[in-house]
Formats: C-alpha cells, structure tokens, sequence
C-alpha cells in the first residue's frame, strides 16, 4: 500500500503535516476532509523515500538570482495592490527552487499568523542582511514596494558581477582541468611504453628522463596515495579556514596577490558603494547602514576597516574622515563620500559611484582573463615540453649507438 505525505490546514489555520498509507491518493484525500483539515500538498512516496531534494546533500542552496526574482516579482505585485499574504502566496506557488519555496512558505505562515514581514524573513539565514533591512525599513515608510524594487536592482547587479566572474574564471579552469587530465595520461599511459623501449634496447638514461620514469612508477603504484592527499589537502583547506586567524590571513593575501588583489579590492569598492547607497536611499541611519554594509563586503581586513569607520562616526567623526585613514578605499571613492556628505546627498552620488566601480570591476575581469590565459598556455607548454624532452632524449642517444 503507497504510502502519502501530506500538509494540510485545520479549521484554525495551522498547518499539519504527516504520512499515512491509503489504497489512492483520492482516498486519502477524503480521510483529511473528514477529519475537516484542509489539503495543501498530498504527494506519493515510495518505501525507499528517493526525493532527493529533501535529503542536505542534494537539496538546492538559494542562490543570489533566486533572491533578486523573488525581489522584482514581489515589487511588481505589491504595485499591482496583492497584499503581502496573497503575494508570498503566488511567489511559493512558481518558486522552482524546492528549498526557496520551502522558505517562503514558512515565511507566508508567519506572516499569516500576525508577524511583520522583516521579522518572519530575519528567521531564515537565506535573506541577506541588506533585504531585511530594507524590507523594515519599507515597512515603517509605507514603501514596501519601492524597497523592493531598490533590492531587485542590488541582487540583479550583485548577479551579473557573479556571472561575469565565473564567465571569466571558466576558460582557466577548462585549460587547468585539461592540462592535468593530459599529462597525467601521457605520464601514465604514454611513458611506459617508450621507457619500455629504451630499456629493450639497453639505451642510455639521462637524468631528466629517469626522474621522470620515477614520477610515472610511482603514480601507477601509488595512486591511492595521490588521491588522498589531494582529497586531505582540499578537506583540511576547508577546516583551518574557519579559525580567524587562518580567514584573516587568507583575506590579506587575497587584497595583495597579483591580478587578482586588484579586482577584490575593485569588488569591494562596488559592493561598498551600492549597498551604501541602497540603504542610504531608504533612510536607513548611518551607523545601522554601515553594520549592514561590514557583512556585505566579505572580507575579514574590510570588515575590520568598516569597524573602525564606525567607532569614528559614533564619536561624531565623518565617514570620509574615517575611511581615509586606511588604505582600503581610493581616492576617488573617499572624494565622492566626502562630498555626498557636505551636499546631504550621499546615496545619489553613490548610486554613481557604485555604477562606476561596477564598470571597473568589468574591465578589471577582462584583464585579469587576458594576462592569465597566456601563463596558463605557458605552464601547459613547459610541462608537455619536459615530458616530451624526456622521450626524445633517450631516442637521439639510441641513435647515436645504432
């Protein structure tokens, strides 16, 4: 007998979960009703509970782009005059993502039950900092849809940056994969029977080809040994990474490292610059937008950065004072705060900024993409290159016997 997970409604409005076997998913139906709980979902399940989406491992995360829908969709029917209620209603109804449906499900529960929506949105660590914030800060002013509309565009941004980063990161990643996957072959395949060959013939070795020989024996051998030190390195990389000190010596690294300390720092300036002005824009105070701020940018030496800014400005200092103490932010950016400040109009001429920067930061993965395509062809070479030289070696010393 198949055995249905339902979720249902009482007379009062709370929401009942649960499974019972029944000949039909009709039958089962029925017995809810005569129960008086109203269904919402009745699904079938079989005895070895295959719904993968429900098991940690395979349940989607919420992405950025899930976000920034979930943004615009709400702005637009809140400007079509559907209620909260009716509109979290629609949203988890066309939801695909099964882990954000399930999300704002819950949050369409708690609004439902009396409480505000930045509250029933605080509960899940899926909405970002910023989104709550706003959303409040919508909800005190009677502009709700207006905030969301300021989100939609800050996460429709925030994704083409993603994207553009991961388009850049793509063609390396390919050639990197490729490169190992080719050598390793050629080390473990190709090798051997050359060797074999040379050994036949009683050749002469030279040292580079019998490194070489040690290399690919030992990676017929001992391949389970590769394995796992890769797979110790990859898991112990996550593990020490959630030590501060570890996370503050990385994110050092990652603002001086050639190529690429130039385009985090150009990230942060962006994300700095748009999430100020998104706030600011909402009428959110100063010190509470800053707070927000720190957690957007991702950095534990620009967190520390903000930290600091914020002690100053509670001390009745100016951000730009503040900001210029450090070595962070550029120019540019402290000039432009510094006037938005003296003008009262610090989130227009940071909406400029912000576009400005997020244009720097294109440029900037446009020449990261083309100074790294060219060392990647060069590594490439270099190793195809030895392992050749280490063939063709013995082949002019058998020769030169012959």
């Amino acid at each position: 007998m198949p055995v249905y997970a339902y979720k249902a409604k009482d007379i009062n409005g709370a929401v009942v979960k649960g499974e019972v076997e029944f000949e039909s998913k009709e039958e089962m139906i029925n017995h809810l009703l005569s129960r008086n709980l109203f269904p919402l979902d009745v699904k079938a399940k079989n005895t070895w509970n295959t719904d993968l989406n429900q098991l940690p491992l395979f349940k989607p995360k919420v992405k950025t782009q899930d976000i920034a829908i979930f943004c615009r969709q709400f702005a637009v029917m809140l400007e079509s005059g559907i209620s909260i209620g009716g509109t979290l209603d629609i949203l988890r109804k066309q939801t695909s993502n099964p882990s954000f449906r399930e999300i704002i499900q819950n949050v369409h529960e708690e609004v439902q039950k009396g409480r505000s929506l930045s509250e029933a949105l605080r509960e899940h660590k899926e909405f970002p900092l910023i989104l709550i914030n706003m959303v409040e800060a919508g909800e005190v002013s009677g502009n709700l849809d207006s905030s969301m509309n300021q989100m939609a565009i800050h996460f429709e941004k925030e994704m083409k940056m993603q994207r553009q980063i991961k388009k850049a990161m793509t063609y390396p990643i390919i050639v990197m994969v490729l490169m190992v996957v080719v050598v390793t072959g050629m080390i473990v395949f190709v090798v051997p029977r050359f060797v074999g060959m040379f050994q036949d013939a009683d050749a002469e070795l030279p040292g580079v080809t019998l490194a070489l020989m040690a290399v690919s024996d030992f990676m017929q051998a001992k391949w389970y040994i590769i394995l796992g030190v890769i797979i110790l390195l990859i898991a112990g990389f996550k593990y020490i990474k959630r030590y501060d000190e570890v996370k503050h010596l990385l994110d050092s690294y990652a603002l001086k490292i050639p190529i690429f300390g130039n385009l985090n720092k150009k990230i942060i300036h962006a994300n700095f610059s748009r999430t100020l002005c998104s706030l600011m824009k909402a009428g959110i105070p100063i010190i509470q937008t800053m707070e927000v701020v720190k957690k957007v940018v991702q950095n534990t030496i620009a967190m520390e950065v903000i930290d600091h800014c914020i002690d100053e400005i509670k001390q009745g200092g100016s951000l730009a004072s503040a900001m210029q103490q450090s070595n962070l932010f550029p120019v540019m950016l402290i000039s432009m705060v510094r006037i938005g400040e003296e003008s009262g109009s610090l989130d227009a001429i940071m909406d400029k900024t912000a576009a400005f920067y997020e244009d720097e930061v294109e440029v900037a993965i446009d020449q990261m993409t083309t100074m790294i395509s060219p060392f990647i062809t060069l590594i490439m070479g270099g190793v195809v290159g030895f392992i050749m030289l280490a063939i063709i070696m013995p082949m002019f010393s058998l020769a030169t016997q012959i």
